[in-house]
């Protein structure tokens, strides 16, 4: 370290030997008295001055060196000054709390489920399993519950437009300073009041969705605990009914959609079933409950008759031609002609036979009674022959009745046929235009039948969205802070401010102090 003599005669022959050269004098810590370092400072000043005579003085400024004990010396020399600030601080946080308007806050919790109630079976609304389709569907109903629609819900239900403390109507303690708020040309007042309305309470609601759940954490603040409770029920509310607003909305556009096209379809539809009745009847197509052509099933039944009349001219065919071929068995009991009058008339000859019998091998043939058996016999012949005359003709009859059924019968299958082969040429037209009726028909009938549906459900609320925790009222409020807590910020803060200003102080005093020791004249 270098005195000031010494930098006094290292600074001397410079100046000798290059005129005009400054010399620049910096004692990095001297702390001798002042007298001292005048003193030892004179023969530098002089050579200085002999050395730079004409020329003006310079100054060359040094940032002191500040030592712990200065600080100390510093806060205590000016204690009175931090006192007094710290004072001042602690007033102004006690004002401050006493007189600043409070704010409350109330809390609510929202249950918002990822997908609505199942009330109908295919609701308008799809359901999405997806994880990150249901985080965007929460994400956006947690921006709806902040949105517009629900807050002009909140303002007409409470008629927020007409509170002092939200539309901007309310005197503070500075209002006169800052002057009323400038009215905008062409705005009506109640507007401009409901405007500020719905600004003021936007800035009071907040709301929050706590990660990895479907909760939704709503906060409202007001200037007293009952009103926020107050809004902090009302603005769930107002969201729930948005949100299902939205739904009955949105199902109505879906109904209107489905309602506008419903009169040209059953246009469509009718004139569709128009065509078909009319060709129908110009063709003569008509059908059974089968849907089948009449006319078809008419030759389908006609075949079956025909195939029972065939079957029956062959029993009858077959039964003449056995009668016919009897020849003398009339009289005989196994005979083929067959009948109960026959049977029994059989029956009488074979008895009176084996009576005349027994009576001419026993008294001859001159028996008185002969006579009259062999009389009855020939009676009993006669009537078997009658009989049997009898059973031809009837068999004769079923063979002529059969053969004239089957021959009606194929002039019908004929006449059927023909028919059957004009109806199946319109009846491809006729399919034709059965199709179209189907699908004109099966498309009004979907559309009427989902409108009706959807119209249905605009008055079900399957909004699934309920209140997990309603609001209750605080028990302290949330601004400002605590009277204590403002008083203790504020004599430290004060404090703090009182503490700079004092090392602030004696910064300045010590730079001065070393301004003028090292200033060259």
């Amino acid at each position: 370290m270098y005195t000031l003599q010494e930098l006094a005669k290292k600074a001397k022959p410079a100046s000798a030997g290059s005129r005009g050269a400054e010399a620049v004098l910096q004692p990095d810590t001297d702390m001798r008295p002042e007298q001292d370092r005048k003193s030892a400072s004179e023969p530098l000043q002089r050579d200085y001055a002999d050395s730079n005579e004409g020329r003006p003085a310079q100054r060359s400024w040094v940032f002191p060196v500040v030592g712990f004990s200065d600080i100390i010396n510093w806060l205590l020399r000016y204690w009175w000054l931090i006192l007094l600030l710290t004072l001042i601080g602690a007033a102004v946080g006690i004002g401050f709390g006493k007189t600043a308007k409070p704010r409350f806050t109330a809390g609510s919790d929202i249950l918002v489920a990822p997908s609505n109630l199942q009330v109908v079976p295919n609701d308008v609304y799809a359901t999405s399993m997806q994880a990150e389709s249901q985080l965007m569907d929460i994400e956006s109903k947690l921006r709806l519950l902040t949105s517009g629609n629900v807050l002009q819900r909140v303002v007409n239900e409470l008629k927020l437009q007409d509170d002092p403390e939200f539309n901007g109507t309310e005197k503070t303690l500075f209002s006169g300073l800052l002057g009323e708020a400038k009215k905008v040309d062409g705005v009506d007042p109640e507007q401009a009041k409901n405007i500020a309305a719905l600004r003021e309470l936007s800035s009071r609601v907040d709301a929050r969705r706590p990660e990895r759940s479907y909760l939704i954490n709503l906060t409202v603040w007001a200037r007293e605990p009952e009103k926020a409770v107050l809004l902090t029920d009302t603005v769930a509310k107002a969201f729930q009914d948005e949100v299902a607003q939205n739904e009955q909305d949105g199902a109505a556009r879906a109904a209107r959609a489905l309602t506008e096209p419903l009169s040209e379809l059953k246009k469509a539809a009718t004139d569709a079933e128009m065509k078909v009745a009319q060709f129908r009847n110009a063709q003569g197509l008509q059908t059974g409950n089968t849907g089948e052509l009449v006319s078809a099933q008419a030759l389908t039944e006609i075949n079956s008759q025909l195939v029972g009349a065939l079957s029956r001219q062959a029993e009858a065919k077959s039964r003449y031609a056995e009668l016919t071929s009897a020849g003398n068995q009339a009289l005989d009991p196994s005979g083929t002609l067959q009948s109960p009058t026959l049977t029994a008339l059989r029956t009488q000859y074979a008895t009176l036979k084996q009576r005349l019998d027994a009576m001419t091998m026993t008294y001859g043939p001159r028996y008185p009674e002969l006579a009259s058996a062999q009389s009855q016999i020939a009676g009993l012949q006669a009537q078997i022959s009658q009989e049997t005359s009898r059973i031809l003709r009837a068999a004769k009859l079923d063979l002529d009745q059969a053969n004239s059924v089957v021959e009606t019968l194929r002039r019908q299958i004929e006449t059927a046929r023909s028919a059957v082969s004009l109806d199946t040429d319109a009846q491809v037209t006729l399919n034709d235009l059965e199709r179209d009726r189907l699908t004109k028909t099966t498309l009004y009938q979907t559309y009427l039948t989902r409108a009706q549906e959807i119209a249905q459900r605009q008055q079900i609320d399957a909004t699934n969205i309920r209140i997990a925790s309603p609001a209750l009222p605080p028990k302290n409020r949330s601004w400002p802070p605590g009277t204590a807590l403002l008083t203790v910020a504020g004599a430290v803060v004060g404090g703090g401010l009182g503490a700079g200003l004092a090392l602030l102080f004696g910064f300045i005093g010590l730079f001065r102090a070393q301004s003028r020791a090292t200033y060259v004249k």
